[in-house]
């Protein structure tokens, strides 16, 4: 392997380390019916720049990437031209979130097997836009013998392109979003709460039985795309108890947010009623519990770890919440963030003739952060599954 590469590989590795996670519109004159939703959630095209979120996930993940290479190295080493190392990123948004992650695991590779072909497969519903507007300037695009795809599809599908090819799958932050096309048009409703991790016991328990059979269907499906021995890295949002749920304030304040606006008469019931994020963060043993089942089986749990990464933006601005200019920015990086997830939801439930409501949502929220800091803390469990030879 080349002197630089080796250095870059170094330098990313370096850089990864150094994050420590312990993250008016006028009133409607009448109350129009919403037409029922059909999800398909996606991230704004403001989500194109790595968070300081993604770099903490990125930190730990990392290294067990690298023991798991060191582990196949002899695998990687008899591997020739004409077989691709395919690395999967499941809900990969543009894909600079993994970028340099992806990076350094590459260069590791190179380590082993100079010449080996590595093939990117990035998944997604969003605008494949955004991915090549990233990968035109990526670092990744200049390594040699590296190429892309991105397939704008739900990470639910079947994946006929990477059958028996699969050999690293990843997601972060991703795989709490569930799969809307198999639940019915007015599935994702509720008259005060826009998400399943606000509702009670007995309310929530029909949006956890639906995760868990999607995220039972998207098991079934890595089973059929991984070779034998190859595994899965995913940094799932997780309800760690306590009410420890990833950016709750974001959530909380959307709600309340809601909640007013339609006592202004600004946002119908009907929308209030249709406005509902359709994620779901599930308790770490509702991940591993699935994999006990005998459809299952083939994977090995080699990891399965509970991991809080506080929010970064708040860390850097909470000494310095009596400066109104440093309290307006965090204010305002706090919304953008909750935006970035969430814009794509809200829409849906807003009538036709209302969405100029979103932009007076995400201003207010902007207000609320103002008067209330709040960092928006995010919850996690990585998990680290083998496909059993």
């Amino acid at each position: 392997m080349k002197g630089e590469d080796l250095g870059v590989n170094k330098r990313l590795q370096e850089d990864l380390k150094t994050v420590r996670p312990v993250v008016r519109q006028k009133p409607m004159k009448n109350a129009k019916m919403v037409s029922s939703p059909q999800y398909s959630p996606t991230m704004t095209k403001d989500y194109s720049r790595i968070s300081d979120t993604a770099r903490a996930v990125n930190a730990e993940v990392l290294p067990r990437m690298s023991s798991y290479i060191q582990r196949i190295s002899p695998q990687i080493a008899s591997m020739n031209a004409d077989e691709a190392f395919l690395i999967a990123d499941y809900g990969a948004a543009d894909g600079v979130n993994s970028s340099e992650l992806f990076e350094a695991v590459i260069c590791q590779i190179r380590e082993v097997n100079p010449r080996l072909p590595i093939k990117l497969v990035y998944i997604d519903l969003a605008d494949p836009a955004n991915f090549e507007t990233f990968w035109a300037t990526s670092a990744l695009a200049k390594l040699p013998h590296v190429e892309a795809q991105y397939i704008q599809r739900s990470f639910y599908e079947p994946f006929a392109e990477i059958a028996g090819k699969l050999r690293i799958g990843f997601s972060s932050t991703a795989l709490h979003w569930m799969n809307t096309k198999t639940a019915g048009p007015d599935y994702f409703q509720h008259p005060l709460c826009i998400q399943p991790n606000q509702l009670c016991d007995s309310e929530r328990r029909k949006f956890a039985e639906k995760w868990k059979a999607d995220w039972r269907s998207f098991l079934h499906e890595c089973s059929i795309s991984l070779v034998e021995g190859g595994a899965l890295f995913f940094a799932n949002l997780a309800d760690l108890g306590e009410d420890r749920w990833p950016a709750s304030p974001g959530y909380n304040n959307l709600r309340d947010i809601c909640q007013e606006l339609c006592e202004e008469k600004k946002l119908s019931e009907a929308e209030l009623n249709a406005i509902f994020i359709p994620d779901y963060f599930a308790f770490p043993h509702e991940m591993s519990g699935l994999l006990h089942e005998d459809d299952l089986r083939c994977f090995a749990v080699n990891a399965c770890d509970s991991l809080t990464v506080p929010c970064a933006y708040f860390a850097k601005a909470q000494h310095n919440l009596d400066d109104s200019q440093e309290r307006s920015k965090l204010a305002a990086t706090l919304a953008h963030v909750v935006r970035a997830w969430s814009e794509s939801s809200i829409g849906v439930g807003l009538h036709e003739d209302n969405k100029g409501l979103i932009e007076e949502i995400y201003r207010r929220l902007r207000d609320r952060f103002y008067e209330r800091p709040e960092g928006l803390p995010y919850q996690y469990c990585l998990l680290e599954l083998v496909k059993r030879t």
